[in-house]
């Protein structure tokens, strides 16, 4: 018992920091971004989507994969262009076993975002897993 609660919370910690290092990997170009430029169709991070990818993260540690599926694909809704919902979506498609769909969602958060080194190891382990059944 002992040790699939320690796999859970590591796993929990592990899920939260994707988000964590994104903000912290974009606050400051996004800070510096809008002192230089005053542009009224500057994008600002919607705190719904935060919302929704949080739900999916309480979803995925209830082993409650339709759940946390349901409020990625929200968020994505939400904020197409957010490539750790899509992180996040492709975890629980994998969790549930289907590796075509998580490494779907894997390879359009790198092409979002191809600094998204959470994304790129992902979508390499499923590649790798799929090439040696």
């Amino acid at each position: 018992m002992i040790a699939s609660r320690l796999f859970g919370f590591a796993f929990l910690i592990f899920l939260v920091s994707l988000p964590v290092t994104y903000f912290m990997q974009n606050v400051a170009s996004d800070a510096d971004a809008s002192t230089a430029l005053n542009d009224e169709h500057e994008q600002q991070d919607d705190p719904i989507v935060d919302v929704y990818c949080l739900k999916g993260l309480a979803a995925m540690e209830k082993l409650q994969f339709d759940k946390a599926i349901a409020a990625y694909t929200a968020a994505i809704n939400r904020d197409s262009q957010y490539s750790f919902a899509y992180v996040g979506r492709g975890d629980a498609y994998l969790a549930q076993g289907d590796a075509d769909r998580a490494l779907v969602d894997y390879d359009h958060a790198v092409r979002l975002d191809p600094s998204n080194a959470a994304a790129k190891a992902r979508a390499d382990a499923v590649r790798k897993d799929k090439a040696n059944p």
